[in-house]
């Protein structure tokens, strides 16, 4: 009996001393692994701090309460640098600010981080080209930016990037076709070169509505680029398309009013002078509105001129459409028509009773 005793005293007090090892061991073990690893420790609570300072920036920039962001997202970046949506945010609100030096840094800065930031690249080529005349530069980043390999990742119901990317793609491709543009107006005098420069405008143009198809802005300047170059039927079909996209912007009849006064289209011209200017009055351009006016009286004398024998027919329906369309827009009743009815009506006019009508047959 006492040799079984003194088994389970001795098992029992060998047990107490491996509880007593292991627990020495392992916190010699943690506090190694600790040490081993403090750096990166100590950055991952670095980097939760930053977040939140990037989370509370955001708050206030919602807010704009800008100043406020500042602060926030210059403590995110004193700890932890790397935060490209920091510096990102950051060089936003610098633009806003008209401090485009300090935005470029950020921008630039950003992308050192991470050059697949594709709108940080995009804000980075349209300061260059806009603020800083460095038109080669922002071509530079728009191509950049549109050879991007982003993988595309898609949590159904939850996150998906691909049109986010597609997007700023075609963002990124009207912004470059404007930069074309702009570079062929420095070469008026060499008009080979000037020409080239406005083909590649429009084919970049054309790879953005490929993107966004509904993109008024793109389809606007592809018909304008399309004008500059002489291109008649192509300028008035790419107006005529801008028309279907935003039917109240005055600007896409106007430039196609041109285009018909320079082929000699007096009637036609005046017509479409007649709707920029209403249109504009209804948005309360009344400055661009006179002007359009007063280059609608010389058009309407033009085609009455142009008609002979039918100039009093010509100028009583002439006044008559202008006289209608000026009561309708001062009209009151009008105005309470919603936008969405307008545009339907502005819509059929431009398929059924415009100059339209035969470049969008079949569309």
């Amino acid at each position: 009996m006492d040799k079984k005793y003194k088994m389970e005293l001795f098992l029992r007090r060998l047990k107490r001393a491996f509880e007593k090892l292991f627990g020495v061991s392992f916190l010699v073990g943690l506090l190694v692994v600790l040490f081993m690893f403090s750096g990166i420790i100590f950055l991952n609570f670095k980097r939760v701090g930053a977040f939140y300072y990037v989370y509370t920036g955001d708050r206030f920039s919602q807010k704009h309460e800008y100043q406020e962001s500042i602060n926030y997202y210059k403590r995110a970046l004193e700890l932890y640098p790397g935060h490209v949506k920091a510096r990102y945010n950051l060089g936003n609100i610098y633009v806003a600010y008209e401090d485009f030096d300090s935005a470029l840094d950020c921008y630039q800065n950003a992308l050192l981080y991470d050059p697949n930031y594709i709108n940080a690249r995009i804000n980075l080529g349209i300061i260059l080209a806009e603020e800083r005349s460095d038109i080669d530069g922002a071509i530079n980043e728009y191509t950049k930016a549109v050879q991007v390999q982003i993988p595309f990742i898609r949590i159904p119901f939850i996150y998906d990037n691909a049109e986010l990317i597609k997007k700023a793609k075609g963002i990124a491709y009207y912004n470059m076709g404007l930069a074309y543009r702009d570079k062929s107006m420095l070469y008026n005098t060499d008009l080979i070169v000037s020409r080239e420069l406005l083909l590649k405008a429009i084919d970049c143009y054309k790879q953005s509505l490929a993107i966004s198809p509904g993109n008024y802005n793109a389809q606007y300047n592809l018909a304008l680029t399309y004008h500059l170059l002489d291109m008649y039927s192509d300028a008035v079909g790419g107006y005529c398309r801008a028309m279907l996209i935003d039917p109240r912007s005055y600007e896409a009849y106007y430039n196609i009013a041109i285009l018909l006064r320079q082929k000699g289209k007096y009637a036609e011209a005046a017509e479409e002078f007649q709707r920029a200017g209403n249109l504009s009055s209804f948005e309360g351009e009344t400055s661009k509105a006179a002007f359009i006016y007063d280059v609608l009286n010389e058009v309407s004398a033009m085609a009455i001129a142009q008609h002979g024998e039918e100039a009093e027919k010509i100028e009583d329906r002439i006044n008559s459409d202008i006289k209608k369309e000026i009561d309708d827009i001062n009209d009151s009743e009008a105005k309470a028509v919603t936008v969405e009815e307008l545009e339907k009506v502005l819509l059929e006019r431009i398929k059924t009773g415009s100059v339209c009508k035969e470049y969008l047959e079949g569309e």
